[in-house]
């Protein structure tokens, strides 16, 4: 009985996951259940700004991340050949609780300087990769006005609170990815 007790939390942690990416995680779970309570449109920005510090404190000043274990859930090609590319953190990937995306885009010119361009090595990688595959993969955050990640909101409501805790609940973070290693 004390074995079964044990292994639970054992076995509900992912022993292959860099400390960046559950340090990553443990931020995006702890402001998302701080926003969550919170009913002051005034706090969120102060909750959002404390979670950019503890984004860069998991991540470093620039930014970068090394071998997290993400998954596969969109592929898109870009005009000139490309590809635009959406991943999840399969931990992470319940709708009713955080769930966020990174994917190799954002707003301005990040898009440009982030699509995986034809004949690049990560364009012959992704090629082969089909929705649900999961990968190891490197790169970097693209820094917002507070330090933190850049990030967009994935829903756009009318009503101001839902759509600060859409900011914590289902964030975009726009990276650039420098390495995707299928599992």
């Amino acid at each position: 009985m004390l074995l079964a007790v044990l292994a639970g939390p054992v076995c509900a942690r992912d022993l292959d996951v860099p400390p960046s990416q559950a340090a990553f995680r443990a931020a995006l779970t702890k402001f998302y259940k701080k926003c969550e309570k919170e009913t002051e449109t005034a706090r969120f920005n102060a909750l959002q700004h404390a979670r950019a510090e503890a984004f860069t404190q998991s991540l470093g000043e620039d930014l970068s991340f090394e071998g997290w274990v993400l998954e596969l859930r969109g592929i898109e090609p870009t005009p000139r050949g490309g590809y635009f590319v959406r991943f999840v953190d399969p931990v992470m990937a319940d709708y009713r609780d955080v769930r966020p995306t990174y994917w190799n885009g954002g707003p301005g010119k990040i898009g440009r300087e982030t699509a995986i361009l034809p004949r690049s090595d990560l364009h012959a990688i992704l090629r082969d990769m089909r929705p649900g595959l999961k990968a190891v993969v490197s790169g970097r955050f693209f820094p917002g006005d507070d330090g933190g990640p850049l990030f967009e909101s994935s829903k756009v409501t009318f009503k101001a609170n839902e759509a600060e805790k859409a900011k914590f609940r289902m964030p975009y973070f726009s990276v650039q990815f420098t390495k995707i290693e299928p599992k």
